[in-house]
């Protein structure tokens, strides 16, 4: 009695998430033009995520050919821990560590915080890769072309992911507006009707 018999009741979401779910529910069979693009933001942010945890895994396979190996196991651990806690934030797959992802990576779980996270991870793995590739070049030797082609697919991803989430985050902006103007009309309306 009394509870919400939704799967999703006791979920913190954003409210393009709510909104999104809502709509989900209420159209299972059509799918509208809205729907596919918040659907291909969703994508992209988990595939940010997901490649954020990658570049984790791609530094720490690096990690032989840097001069500090100490410095490369810290990029990984970062990446990594950036990447799942992402990834939480996206796709709320780590139910169990959810709150501990709240109380200590509140970043993760808002878009913006996100966007910011895929944009500094992105960039600077891109920079990364460019140095070593550079360094390595200049000593004579030289680099998989193949680990490279990775190394760049993944932070082109981070980069698209983050401006995916700045888009959803433009977009929770905008309803969320819409929905404190709509209820200001309604407490006027009442305001009105009740005197």
């Amino acid at each position: 009695q009394g509870s919400d018999p939704s799967p999703l009741a006791d979920r913190h979401l954003t409210p393009s998430q709510t909104h999104a779910h809502e709509r989900g529910t209420a159209c299972r069979g059509g799918g509208s033009g809205a729907m596919v693009a918040e659907d291909c933001l969703g994508l992209a942010g988990a595939a940010a995520a997901t490649s954020m945890t990658l570049l984790s895994v791609l530094s720490l396979l690096d990690v032989a050919f840097s001069a500090s190996v100490l410095r490369g196991v810290a990029e990984s651990v970062a990446l990594l821990v950036c990447g799942l806690c992402c990834l939480q934030g996206e796709t709320r797959i780590f139910y169990n560590y959810h709150r501990a992802v709240e109380e200590n990576f509140g970043f993760a779980l808002k878009p913006l915080g996100r966007g910011c996270a895929y944009l500094l991870g992105g960039l600077y793995c891109f920079g990364l890769r460019a140095t070593l590739t550079a360094e390595a070049a200049r000593k004579g030797g030289s680099s998989s072309s193949f680990f490279g082609l990775l190394w760049y697919t993944c932070c082109l991803l981070m980069l698209v992911g983050s401006a995916a989430s700045v888009w959803v985050y433009r977009g929770d902006r905008r309803t969320q507006a819409m929905m404190s103007q709509n209820s200001g009309m309604a407490d006027l309306d009442a305001y009105y009707i009740s005197s």
